[in-house]
């Protein structure tokens, strides 16, 4: 029998570490040429912070650097995470090639948002504003899989319309959907507009910026 107990005792050490949320994700479920035998996802992310979103909503040059630290860290505490784990005994891995298995995959089926008209993953707590950690491993974490949250962008355009290179076409995002359906890279200066437009973004950083103004 699984022990409960395994999840909340790493759920804590990654909310300790920095993380805002954790899910264990059944891996049986992921493409099993990326899984490679691994039996759970643990997936983590940190939301950016009200003050870093304000400042650039209000054109303002934040203090600090932080989509790139946040990204970082994220990356730091998967490494660690995968280290610690083995120590345990369980074979576990963070650095995979890239785009082996995108943080989006997993976090579809971790049932944290939806892929929205910008191609970021849009959850209803923090908006676009996430960065997101990974550790695949064989530890027995007690692990679930929610079918994938379809678009809930509707007929809203704010992210396509506020890009100022026209990257993105606009184009909801379906099972079989490409990134180059989505966009065309090569015109995207990751210039964040998408992301703070994002009508979930903004209410994530006007509601944390209004309870902390009282």
């Amino acid at each position: 029998m699984l022990d409960k107990s395994l999840n909340e005792i790493w759920e804590q050490h990654l909310k300790n570490k920095g993380a805002d949320f954790v899910c264990f994700v059944d891996a049986s479920v992921l493409p099993a040429d990326a899984v490679d035998g691994y039996s759970c996802v643990v997936f983590f992310g940190k939301a950016l912070s009200r003050e870093y979103i304000n400042a650039l909503r209000a054109d303002e040059k934040p203090k600090t650097k932080e989509v790139i630290n946040t990204e970082r860290k994220m990356d730091n505490l998967a490494v660690k995470l995968a280290s610690q784990l083995e120590a345990e005994g369980y074979n576990s891995i963070a650095k995979l090639k890239f785009g082996r298995l995108p943080h989006k995959t997993v976090a579809l089926n971790a049932g944290l948002g939806f892929i929205g008209k910008n191609n970021l993953l849009v959850t209803h707590q923090y908006g676009c504003a996430v960065l997101f950690g990974k550790v695949l491993t064989t530890a027995p974490f007690i692990t679930t899989s929610i079918l994938p949250i379809q678009p809930q962008c509707g007929d809203c355009t704010a992210c396509v319309d506020v890009c100022p290179t026209k990257a993105l076409h606009g184009k909801t995002w379906g099972f079989t959907t490409t990134r180059d359906e989505m966009m065309v890279r090569k015109l995207c200066t990751l210039c964040l507009k998408c992301m703070l437009r994002c009508p979930y973004t903004e209410k994530y950083a006007s509601i944390c910026y209004s309870y902390n103004k009282g």
